[in-house]
Order: C-alpha cells, then structure tokens, then sequence
C-alpha cells in the first residue's frame, strides 16, 4: 500500500512539473510572439518611410526636370533624400536581424 502512494506521489509531482514547463514555454513562446509583432510592426514604419522618401525624391526630380535636367545629379534635396532613404535601408536590415535573432 505504501508503495503505491509512493508512486502516487512521485506520479503527481513529475506531472506538476510537466505542466510548469509546459506553462515556460507558453510564456517564452508568447514574448517571442509580442517581440516579432513589435520589429514587424517597427520594420513596417521604415520600409513606408522609406517609400515616402522616394516618392519625394521622384517628384523632386521631375520638378528639375521641368525646369533643367542637368541639376538633378547636384540638386542637394534629392541627395538628402537619397541618404535618408540608405540610412533607413540599414535601419531595416538591422531589425530584420534583430527578428533572426528571436527567432532562433
């Protein structure tokens, strides 16, 4: 009889401890879950950033179109957007590895 309250409780006590690391891993798998939404959420907001500045670079351009062609390479608006538009490129790649990172 004793034996098998024995093995009752250990039965119990291996079964709380599957449930408490079953509830771990919820938990763990739930944060990665909120992280990945807020990069993608973040890696949204710069890629339409991103769209935005070319937009802008393109109607810039088209303006010095109308007016002279060969002011489009020096124009110095046109190169800020363009500078703008490489820094959030690098923005991007950076939280694209920071969702690699949280993947794995």
């Amino acid at each position: 009889m004793r034996l098998r309250w024995r093995r009752l409780g250990n039965d119990l006590r291996t079964g709380w401890a599957i449930v408490r690391r079953g509830s771990a891993k919820a938990v763990n798998r739930s944060l990665e879950e909120v992280e990945l939404l807020r990069l993608k959420f973040k890696l949204d907001a710069v890629e339409g950033e991103i769209k935005e500045h070319y937009c802008a670079a393109g109607e810039r351009a088209f303006q010095l179109t109308e007016r002279d062609a060969s002011s489009i390479m020096t124009d110095a608006e046109l190169q800020r957007h363009f500078e703008k538009i490489d820094g959030l490129m690098q923005e991007g790649e950076r939280i694209r590895f920071e969702m690699d990172q949280v993947r794995d």
